[in-house]
């Protein structure tokens, strides 16, 4: 009976050690999920549907369909010609006799359709500068037909090329018309509602999500559109991007013809920048800075020290960043104060300003936030420059030939340079007046290849020092030591010069 206690007792014993053990295990592991939580989203909103069907009845009668009607002259047929050439008449009544056949001019219709949204109660639409940019040279005019079926002449109020937005007016009055949101406080993932008059299918309603923002479609300038898989095809152009409280948020603008649901809207906060000057019919007035920016990729973030901004990669010659003080390789951090965390935002924060405005520019140098003041200049100012970076002056003082020696810095960092000499000069098309040392070889498999570095292209300087030559070159390059990446100013033969930071390999 003894042995029997004792023997249940040790078992007792080891079940309680079992169960501290456990419970120490079973702490550590809830603890240890209470520390790394997985990523989870508030089920709140799923138990209904989104309100699209309120959206589309609402904001129906607010959406209109635009038909731009051109009429231009052609050089038609000879009078007397026949429409089945002239061998047919000739069979039976012979050549005409010289001098007896005169040229006619025949007036060809042409025609272009697209939607607008109604943005005032007294007959103000907003839509694509390219649904009522009629035929040059052509007689046009612009009719809009509304969602009850009364149609109306159009005048152009006026008009950006640049963003691709118009404004048009009918005279009307009491109109339904839809608010201008916010396009800034849309999200990823938020849904939209698209309206318009695809293929001439009037008053289409489609829905999707904001895909993505800030999306640019043909390289550096105004583009910051909204990407949205909401169903757009020809003839949405010019309609009304909706969220859910039926606000637009952009204008339908494009598609990319290689894919399916992936269209492109200008953002709205974009459009109200511009609406003043569309309804003086003025030209927009838009500000520039003069810098070029590259976005901070992982090698600017080390070598520069922060991670978000737009990097000046270069600063044109008299234009208000350079008059202002803003220097290579500074980050700019903000505008005004409102945050810059690439190129893309840069161009989008000061194109919204007006020419002879003064912003505040804060930007990260040598490891400390500078606030600059800059008087914009006129963005129009960039069209008339344009052409002039790199041609060759031929009255600029010509200087004797570098010592045509290499280095090559394939193994450290994928490329060679050669100094400058009259020969790889007009090689390369590189003007007299331009210093520094030529790139003439990339390997393919390497970093420098990834970031753009091509054959021609001439380094003028290594992070904030300008190089007059091969020497000055190579101390720089020794300073990284092939492990820190190489910032380099590279000069194309005709274009700006960019800043691109090179990995090591």
């Amino acid at each position: 009976m003894k042995r029997q206690i004792k023997q249940l007792f040790m078992l007792s014993a080891f079940a309680g050690v079992c169960m501290a053990v456990g419970m120490g295990l079973s702490y550590r592991w809830v603890a240890r999920a209470q520390e790394e939580q997985p990523v989870t989203v508030d089920a709140k909103g799923l138990d209904r549907l989104p309100p699209i069907a309120d959206v589309a009845e609402k904001l129906n009668p607010t959406v209109v369909a635009i038909t731009n009607t051109s009429f231009v002259k052609n050089r038609g047929r000879f009078e007397g010609e026949s429409p089945f050439g002239d061998d047919f008449f000739n069979w039976f009544f012979g050549p005409q006799r010289p001098g007896t056949r005169k040229p006619q001019e025949e007036e060809q219709r042409v025609q272009a359709g697209g939607s607008g949204v109604v943005i005032s109660p007294d007959g103000k639409i907003l839509t694509n500068n390219h649904v009522i940019d009629g035929v040059r040279g052509g007689d046009t005019t612009i009719e809009v037909k509304m969602a009850d079926g009364r149609t109306f002449k159009a005048t152009i109020l006026g008009k950006d090329k640049e963003l691709d937005i118009a404004l048009i007016k009918i005279d009307a009055k009491h109109l339904p018309y839809a608010k201008l949101g916010d396009s800034d406080a849309a999200r990823v993932g938020e849904w939209v509602v698209a309206i318009g008059n695809p293929l001439g299918l009037e008053h289409t309603v489609t829905q999707g999500i904001v895909s993505a923002k800030g999306r640019q479609l043909t390289g550096p300038g105004l583009e910051s559109f909204i990407q949205t898989d909401a169903a757009i095809n020809r003839g949405n152009s010019g309609g009304p991007l909706l969220n859910l409280r039926g606000e637009v948020i952009g204008i339908n603008t494009a598609i990319r013809p290689d894919g399916q649901n992936i269209g492109f809207a200008v953002p709205v906060n974009m459009i109200k920048r511009v609406i003043a000057d569309l309804e003086s019919g003025k030209p927009v007035s838009r500000g520039y800075l003069g810098v070029g920016t590259r976005n901070l990729d992982n090698e600017f973030q080390s070598s520069l020290g922060i991670k978000e901004g737009a990097v000046v990669s270069n600063v044109d010659r008299g234009t208000p960043a350079d008059k202002a003080g803003i220097q290579r390789l500074d980050v700019i951090t903000a505008v005004d104060g409102q945050k810059v965390r690439s190129g893309d935002q840069l161009v989008a924060a000061i194109a919204g300003r007006r020419a002879g405005e003064t912003v505040t520019v804060t930007v990260w140098r040598d490891g400390a936030f500078k606030d600059i003041k800059v008087t914009l200049g006129d963005r129009k100012e960039i069209q008339k420059g344009e052409g002039q970076d790199g041609e060759e002056d031929d009255s600029a003082p010509r200087t004797d030939p570098d010592n045509p020696k290499q280095m090559n810095l394939e193994k450290t960092y994928g490329f060679t340079v050669e100094a400058l000499s009259p020969a790889n000069r007009h090689q390369f098309g590189v003007p007299n007046d331009v210093k520094g040392v030529v790139i003439t070889f990339v390997a393919a498999r390497s970093g420098a290849a990834e970031k753009g570095l091509q054959a021609g292209l001439v380094i003028t300087a290594v992070g904030p020092k300008d190089i007059d030559g091969l020497p000055a070159f190579q101390a720089e390059v020794k300073k990284a030591g092939g492990k820190k990446p190489l910032l380099l100013l590279v000069r194309p033969p005709r274009g700006s010069s960019q800043t691109i930071a090179i990995p090591p390999r």
